[in-house]
């Protein structure tokens, strides 16, 4: 068990990485500035407070790595418990970042006081959940079945 929640971190905290890019990019190109964006998730703890400075920006990073990494440790443990989803990580992947976009669409934020000032707007309906299966479910299934499974000399 240990060792799937040493493969889930890695594959989390890469992942974080990962997504950040399509996110920001989409972001900018809608207008929405770095830091902005990387505040818009803290509000969902802090309200309006989250655009008000560095606290924001701070707590948004580590929410954003938090939500990243937690899936990616319960997708490692259900590899460990049914290694068979590790053969299917490319469908597996895909249905984790749609179980996540909807997740946090209908219960994180709806029981949370996110928010945004009249200048951020959030990111699209199919582009958020793009994001959610190609940016974060995917890369989490499949780093987590890459260093799950070593390639074998032939």
């Amino acid at each position: 068990m240990s060792r799937a929640v040493k493969v889930g971190l890695s594959a989390g905290l890469t992942a974080g990485v990962i997504v950040l890019v399509p996110v920001l990019i989409l972001q900018l190109a809608r207008g929405v500035g770095i830091v902005p964006e990387m505040q818009l998730a803290a509000s969902s703890l802090m309200g309006m407070a989250a655009y008000a400075g560095a606290t924001g920006f701070v707590l948004r990073t580590l929410l954003h790595f938090f939500v990243s990494v937690v899936p990616a440790v319960g997708y490692a443990l259900v590899v460990w418990q049914v290694p068979v989803v590790n053969r299917w990580a490319w469908i597996g992947g895909l249905v984790l970042g749609i179980i996540l976009f909807f997740f946090m669409g209908f219960v994180v934020l709806p029981l949370s006081v996110f928010t945004t000032p009249a200048s951020v707007t959030p990111m699209p309906f199919v582009p958020a959940l793009l994001i959610h299966m190609f940016g974060l479910g995917l890369p989490i299934s499949l780093i987590i079945q890459r260093i799950w499974e070593p390639r074998r000399a032939v």
